[in-house]
């Protein structure tokens, strides 16, 4: 039976340990997030969870390069420390150099659920978890690789959930956020692949009917009092496409 470690206080963490014990893995937990009840059992120090054939590290962001210096000299041999926290990749690099050849996976959590892992455990990690049903897309032999692609995303999301914040003090500003709040999800709603290539195609081609759309938004909030906290980067960013910076996989004007 694999045996693995949960170590850290991440819900994401917890999540993948109950479906790993879930698929027949022998799952144990160390410094989870206090709860009444937990799915998985806890190890009773560090030197245990190390014992795993796979260590699964969901640590916080400040305490990733700490706890994998204190578990690099206790894993057995062929084992497998796979890196979910958050990180630079200089910094997932530099903890890759604690671990010996094939042991160390930076790993993100894609949108669809699988893991991505990178680093020259990453394609070891994916044959133990393939047969527990965790599909694990390998990325690269280099460490960070994958942290990349999560810091990809959080600028992508991020950014989004600041436009919805701003937006909604906007709105509340003219005294209509709960009918901007309805509009922003049924927006959401609507979304899929083919709505964000014709937003990137429209802005790409129309940046100059967005710069005088934005001019009249100035205009509507100056008159409600409201500061904005996007409209600046925003008229910014036409401004780079308006001197010729071009959008990837934005389609020519047909």
């Amino acid at each position: 039976m694999t045996r693995i470690a949960v170590i850290g206080a991440s819900d994401a963490g917890l999540r993948l340990g109950v479906a790993l014990q879930s698929a027949g893995a022998e799952v144990v937990g160390f410094d989870l997030a206090p709860a009444e009840f937990l799915p998985i059992p806890l190890a009773t120090s560090l030197e245990e969870a190390a014992a795993a054939d796979v260590v699964l590290n969901f640590s916080a962001p400040q305490l990733a390069e700490k706890t994998s210096q204190e578990i690099a000299p206790l894993l057995k041999a062929g084992a497998i420390y796979a890196d979910h926290s958050a990180g630079t990749p200089e910094q997932k690099n530099r903890i890759s150099g604690l671990f010996a050849n094939g042991v160390y996976a930076d790993v993100a959590l894609s949108p669809t659920g699988a893991l991505e892992a990178a680093g020259t455990g990453a394609q070891a990690l994916s044959d133990v978890l393939a047969p527990l049903g965790t599909n694990v897309s390998v990325v690269s032999a280099v460490p960070g690789d994958a942290a990349a692609r999560t810091l990809i995303r959080t600028l992508m999301i991020n950014g989004v959930a600041e436009v919805v914040a701003d937006t909604l003090w906007a709105a509340e500003s003219l005294g209509i956020e709960d009918w901007a709040w309805q509009d922003i999800k049924d927006q959401f709603t609507a979304l899929n692949g083919d709505a964000a290539q014709a937003l990137i195609d429209d802005t790409a081609h129309n940046f100059k009917r967005h710069q005088m759309a934005m001019q009249d938004v100035v205009e509507l909030l100056a008159g409600s009092g409201y500061d904005s906290t996007m409209i600046a980067p925003i008229q910014f960013t036409h401004g780079r496409i308006m001197h010729g910076k071009k959008i990837p996989f934005s389609r020519p004007k047909g």
